[in-house]
């Protein structure tokens, strides 16, 4: 449960600071549209919020089947995409089709960016926890000679 909480808080600070990016490169490239009103910070964390509750959908308590995660995964995507196209309609983020149509791919794409940070941090904590074992395995058995 403690590491699913620490990856709850890390998908939040993940999801907001890829929110911010987004919705800084949209205002960037789109000058149209104003500055940015002084809710949005607070819609972000809102954001950042309610897309990483979802996570705790993978709090296993036993290792879980690829069949049982790929199906949470899926849930999960269709959670977090509800969450925030239902904050998008309820704080003006799109007013139209193409406009929920572009939000729908913009989430996708930070959906996509969180799970590939996350992919390639865990690979990397492997590798580190195989070397140490490796290192561990080497000194044992260097002792026994």
């Amino acid at each position: 449960m403690k590491d699913t909480v620490k990856l709850v808080i890390s998908h939040f600070f993940i999801i907001s600071t890829g929110v911010l990016f987004i919705t800084s490169l949209s205002n960037l490239l789109f000058e149209g549209n104003g500055p940015l009103s002084p809710e949005l910070p607070w819609q972000v964390f809102l954001t950042g919020i309610l897309g990483a509750l979802p996570t705790f959908l993978f709090g296993f308590k036993n290792e879980p089947t690829k069949k049982q995660f790929r199906v949470r995964t899926v849930i999960h995507f269709f959670v977090i995409e509800t969450v925030v196209m239902t904050e998008g309609a309820l704080f003006g983020w799109y007013g139209s089709i193409i406009g929920a149509l572009i939000l729908f791919v913009v989430i996708l794409a930070v959906y996509l960016f969180v799970w590939a940070y996350s992919y390639f941090m865990n690979i990397h904590l492997a590798r580190g926890i195989n070397a140490a074992l490796k290192r561990f395995n080497e000194d044992d058995e260097d002792e026994e000679i």
